[in-house]
């Protein structure tokens, strides 16, 4: 299971999105885990993170996730 405080392996953003991915391992070996998150300001101008998007924030949250299991795929071990 990953920790949310581990260094990605890899990460991408597309306009308010992110995506980063993170090797872990299991019982079977080594899998990797994608999280998104959306990056905004609070009332107060603290960096806070979110995980529910808007409309605007579809096309670049779609992207991503190709982009992610594109990187998945290629570093997978057979």
């Amino acid at each position: 299971m990953a920790t949310p405080h581990s260094t990605p392996a890899t990460a991408f953003r597309s306009g308010n999105v992110t995506v980063a991915i993170r090797e872990n391992t299991g019982e079977n070996g080594p899998f990797f885990s994608v999280t998104f998150s959306r990056p905004y300001k609070d009332a107060q101008g603290n960096w806070k993170t979110s995980s529910s998007y808007g409309l605007n924030d579809l096309d670049s949250l779609s992207s991503l996730a190709e982009l992610a299991k594109d990187w998945v795929h290629r570093h997978t071990r057979p």
